[in-house]
Formats: structure tokens, sequence, C-alpha cells
């Protein structure tokens, strides 16, 4: 797993609380070795945290290691309220670049499920509106 050309152990908590810092995190899962970083993300629209967590030590074998005791002994823990469950993360954490690009993804497609189509044209094409003319009704108004 790399990031910035780096390799690493990433950890991914999942059920952790909103209360958790990544100071609690870090002084944690820092007992089972040195941790390169502590990562909680946000909402985007609320700011609040989404209930998971990466925890990542830098990838030398020792680390490595490392975070396999810590992902043995902190799976099924209670922490801060909450039962963590801890696991190998599968990927790296996201750039903010790979976030905008996967969000102007989702925009692109919102308008046709076929992926050709979406990228011809970027806005939905115009539909001619015609009206009637309302008659006028014999009701009497009140």
């Amino acid at each position: 797993m790399y990031r910035n050309g780096a390799p690493s152990a990433s950890l991914f908590v999942r059920n952790v609380s909103d209360s958790t810092r990544s100071d609690d995190l870090r002084e944690v899962f820092g007992k089972y070795g040195p941790l390169l970083d502590v990562y909680i993300p946000l909402a985007y629209h609320t700011g609040r945290p989404r209930g998971f967590a990466y925890v990542q030590y830098p990838f030398p074998f020792e680390s490595v290691r490392d975070a396999e005791d810590a992902r043995d002994a902190m799976d099924g823990v209670r922490f801060h309220g909450r039962v963590i469950e801890v696991e190998f993360a599968q990927g790296d954490r996201k750039t903010p670049r790979q976030m905008r690009a996967r969000e102007d993804r989702r925009v692109l497609r919102s308008y046709s499920r076929s992926p050709v189509e979406t990228i011809a044209r970027s806005s939905p094409p115009a539909t001619p509106v015609t009206r009637q003319r309302s008659r006028p009704s014999n009701r009497r108004e009140q």
C-alpha cells in the first residue's frame, strides 16, 4: 500500500465514536509501534466524523508485524463506548484530487446511465415547452 510513493501498513478501524479524536487513536495504537498517520474522515456536508478511521504504520517489516499485533489486540475492543472492528485496509487513503475526480464523475453520470452518452454532453437536452391557454371557468369566485 502506497501513499506519496512510500509503502505502508494501514489498518481500517470501523465503528469509531464521534467523540474519538486522532490523538486518542494515536495513543492506543502507538503502543504497538511507531505510527506514520492517523486519519478520521469527516462527512463533507456536516463536518462530523464518518465513523471509521485509518491508522498507518510505516512499511519496514517490523511495522507490518506491529500492525498485525495492533489488529489482533484491538479488534473487538470497546473503545470510547463502542466495540471497534480492526482490519487491514484494502487501499490507501485517497488524495483530495482523487476525491474531486470521483465527485466530478458522479455529476456527469447524473443525467444518464450510459457512460458514452454522459461524456458526450455536459447538460441535459433542452425540451420544448408548450403551454395551453387556460379557459375561463364558470365558477364564481368566493
